[in-house]
């Protein structure tokens, strides 16, 4: 019996640490994502996702080719007026591999600061080299 409790307290144990790991996964990943916004780095946004990813776009268009996530990046960062931010808004759902996370949007222009109204929905998926990839990314 006093094994059993042994066990099941370091299982609870162990997955609480896991459970805390992951939004701090997140954060450094949208950390990364407001790096490359910032700087305006297509190359560096098109490495943020898996290589099977797709992207639903705010029109109920559904983008899988790496090609037509590029454009979609190079129009939205030409179009910018300051630097773009995303901010982990909820994490929904985090189990094994998966991160299901919403996010908001903000476009920074000197002291202003402009959040949108919709929010961005990712799946996140950790990649064989531990690092998180967004999978599906829809825009609201």
């Amino acid at each position: 019996m006093k094994k059993w409790l042994l066990a099941a307290a370091l299982t609870l144990g162990a997955g609480a640490a896991w459970a805390d790991d992951v939004p701090r996964s997140v954060d450094q990943t949208v950390a990364r994502w407001n790096q490359a916004l910032n700087q305006g780095r297509v190359d560096e946004l098109m490495h943020l996702y898996a290589k099977d990813a797709m992207v639903l776009l705010p029109d109920g268009k559904v983008i899988k080719d790496p090609r037509e996530i590029r454009r979609f990046w190079e129009k939205v960062l030409a179009a910018r007026h300051g630097r773009f931010e995303v901010d982990v808004n909820d994490v929904l759902s985090a189990k094994g591999d998966t991160v299901v996370s919403t996010l908001r949007w903000t476009n920074v222009d000197g002291e202003l600061k402009y959040a949108y109204d919709g929010v961005i929905y990712n799946v996140f998926k950790k990649q064989a080299d531990g690092t998180w990839k967004a999978q599906a990314q829809r825009w609201n």
